[in-house]
């Protein structure tokens, strides 16, 4: 009888946190600093699959509003359940004889989400690799992630997709336009978030271990919350051990929302760590999209 009650108690504890984390809204400092993890971690994984461009997925996780309610992503976590995570095989189709290979992941499943829709990898070259400088490829999405209790996740490529260019000390990295639209459960749009390079991303280096970005912008256009910043970025160094820079600066002004006019920075500070600061103020937030390897 004890341990039964001791039980109800562990499970009662855990649904009760859940909720109560399940209930807060992220801010701006937050949106900014993961929607830049977002974009470290598509260059991380374009210049990790250059040559054979055998790309993983354009996400790491499932994100927790499709995971349920906080009462059901409690439960699960207490009692999970087995789901087979058939997406993350990476292989794409042979390379076409215009220099294009597409997956089809065709209903497969991460934890309890189904994905939907085709990744594509378009080279300028028709062997389908990027070795030596002037190669390209260019990687668009058309893809939908539906949680286990509803929601989506749509991903696509409205304005063109992500360009990897080799170069003679690394890389050029520009993103045409990237848009992620996350729907939950009621169908009440969560966030709409496109971004595009304004400036070309000049990396140099040709791994995680010698990999920085030493000048570009990115533009973050959060429509839901009605605004944008656009972010200059200062030598953004990798580690071996993490899917971003560990280190470094981005900085640039926020216009539109209730920061319209202000400055914002983001301070790298490990491995999916950042220290965020709009208009003097700062906030550590951490980017999920960000893992150590």
């Amino acid at each position: 009888m004890i341990l039964r009650q001791g039980s109800r108690v562990v499970l009662l504890t855990v649904l009760v946190a859940a909720v109560a984390a399940g209930c807060r809204k992220k801010d701006e400092a937050e949106q900014i600093g993961e929607t830049v993890g977002e974009a470290m971690s598509g260059l991380d994984e374009s210049v990790a699959g250059e040559s054979s461009a055998m790309l993983p997925l354009p996400f790491r996780r499932v994100p927790a509003e499709l995971k349920g309610s906080p009462w059901q992503r409690a439960i699960d976590g207490v009692i999970p359940s087995a789901y087979a995570a058939t997406c993350w095989e990476p292989t794409f189709s042979a390379c076409s004889a215009t220099g294009v290979r597409t997956k089809d992941f065709g209903g497969c499943m991460i934890g309890g989400a189904t994905l939907e829709g085709t990744a594509t990898l378009t080279f300028n070259r028709p062997l389908c690799v990027v070795l030596t400088a002037g190669d390209a490829v260019t990687r668009t999405a058309d893809l939908t992630l539906t949680g286990r209790y509803g929601g989506t996740l749509a991903i696509t490529s409205p304005g063109g997709g992500q360009t990897l260019t080799k170069t003679a000390e690394g890389f050029e990295y520009s993103v045409g336009g990237m848009e992620r639209i996350l729907t939950g459960a009621g169908g009440r749009t969560l966030f709409d978030v496109a971004t595009r390079t304004t400036a070309p991303i000049v990396v140099t280096g040709s791994s995680r271990a010698d990999l920085k970005i030493v000048s570009g912008s990115l533009e973050i256009d959060h429509k839901v919350a009605a605004y944008k910043v656009t972010l200059t970025a200062n030598n953004l160094t990798w580690t071996s051990s993490c899917s971003c820079a560990t280190s470094g600066t981005l900085s640039g002004t926020v216009s539109g929302g209730k920061h319209d006019g202000k400055s914002a920075s983001v301070t790298l500070t490990g491995c999916g760590e950042a220290d965020v600061t709009i208009d003097g103020d700062t906030e550590s937030v951490t980017m999920d999209r960000c893992t150590a390897m």
